[in-house]
């Protein structure tokens, strides 16, 4: 496609509202019919914003819950450009009395988005094998060696083996949000 603009991936968002309000629903579909998955240089990704947020007309509820899932599949892969919601960064008040919303993600959005600076580059590999668990990895690249390994579930936990390069051999590895105790040691081989 050779077009010279840009749309919003609302079949996106109608998959992240989808996704959230089913009870263990197919992550692996998330990307199904959207934009980004035809047309990943004209999308621009998004969970929410002014039309979809509470008290709007076009109202579409994603829950609270997934909304960190939601971001880290646009802000840590490689296709789409992401928008940040000013809502979701520092909480919205909508159109009816006591509608406060704090910001998403428990404030981890900014962390978040630190993240897609300093590691979502390179090469990427999914791992999209679980309807329930999915993960992916961003190899890096030679100015942003460091890439980045990401982990997502709807239900319970599991353990996902993925290939992050044998130049992390070694490392340890951990949850740049802080959710998750422990750390993952990268074996010899490139796999953690």
């Amino acid at each position: 496609m050779s077009h010279k603009f840009n749309l919003f991936d609302a079949p996106l968002v109608s998959n992240f509202h989808r996704i959230s309000t089913s009870e263990r629903a197919d992550l692996r579909s998330v990307f199904d019919g959207s934009l980004v998955h035809a047309e990943p240089y004209n999308a621009v990704t998004l969970v929410m914003n002014h039309d979809t947020q509470p008290s709007q007309a076009l109202a579409l509820s994603v829950a609270e819950w997934f909304v960190p899932i939601a971001y880290a599949l646009i802000l840590l892969r490689d296709a789409g450009y992401p928008c940040l919601f000013y809502g979701d960064l520092y909480g919205i008040k909508g159109g009816v009395e006591n509608d406060w919303r704090g910001p998403s993600c428990s404030g981890k959005l900014p962390d978040l988005t630190l993240a897609r600076k300093l590691y979502a580059y390179g090469e990427q590999n999914d791992y999209f094998n679980h309807p329930n668990l999915i993960g992916w990895v961003r190899r890096g690249t030679w100015d942003y060696p460091a890439g980045c390994a990401v982990v997502l579930s709807n239900a319970e936990q599991g353990e996902l083996r993925m290939y992050v390069g044998e130049l992390h051999a070694g490392q340890k590895w951990s949850d740049v949000l802080g959710w998750e105790k422990g750390e993952v040691e990268i074996e010899g081989d490139g796999f953690g």
